[in-house]
């Protein structure tokens, strides 16, 4: 995959998960939805955590260091429980902003790639850490990470959406006879 594909692949899932959030009013980004077990504002912020992975991961590459992150070590399952446990400490504030700003972020790390080091071990891709890589070409992993990661959070945005609509509809016909 070039690099323009993964850029596009990359800003229109993310516009996808962003129209999700945007739907959902700042209030209502601390609600877990019915049948979900994290609120929206987690699930932001665990976005912006892998985001941050793949920002760090390349930044450090291209200085010509190794990462050695605990989530290419010890599984994403002990990242994702680390990940939930912080989220919960977080605003929605935070959340969104820090979204944006890590964000932006990746799309300048994954704009200076060449589109060899996103399909072989070259350039920047040699300094990658192996156990993230783990024989995948870069840009497979970050669309794991990234814009494959982001549909699988749709249910819980919309459902809170739904949630916070109903409950706006609600509200608002309150004492009303109907």
């Amino acid at each position: 995959m070039t690099r323009d594909e993964v850029l596009q692949h990359l800003r229109t899932a993310r516009a996808e998960f962003d129209t999700r959030v945007e739907a959902i009013s700042l209030a209502s980004l601390e609600a877990v939805p019915a049948g979900f077990r994290h609120a929206p504002k987690d699930v932001i912020a665990h976005v912006n955590a892998y985001e941050r992975l793949v920002v760090e991961r390349l930044k450090a590459a291209r200085q010509g260091e190794q990462t050695a992150l605990d989530r290419d070590r010890d599984g994403w399952e002990a990242f994702n429980a680390r990940v939930w446990l912080d989220a919960a400490e977080l605003g929605p504030e935070t959340v969104r902003a820090e979204s944006a700003r890590v964000f932006a972020e990746l799309l300048g790390e994954v704009s200076q790639l060449a589109d060899d080091e996103l399909n072989s071990v070259a350039g920047v891709t040699a300094w990658i850490d192996p156990a993230w890589l783990d024989g995948h070409a870069l840009w497979e992993l970050i669309g794991v990470d990234c814009f494959e990661h982001y549909p699988m959070h749709f249910d819980v945005l919309e459902a809170a959406a739904s949630e916070a609509a109903a409950a706006q509809e609600g509200g608002a016909g309150a004492g009303e006879p109907s």
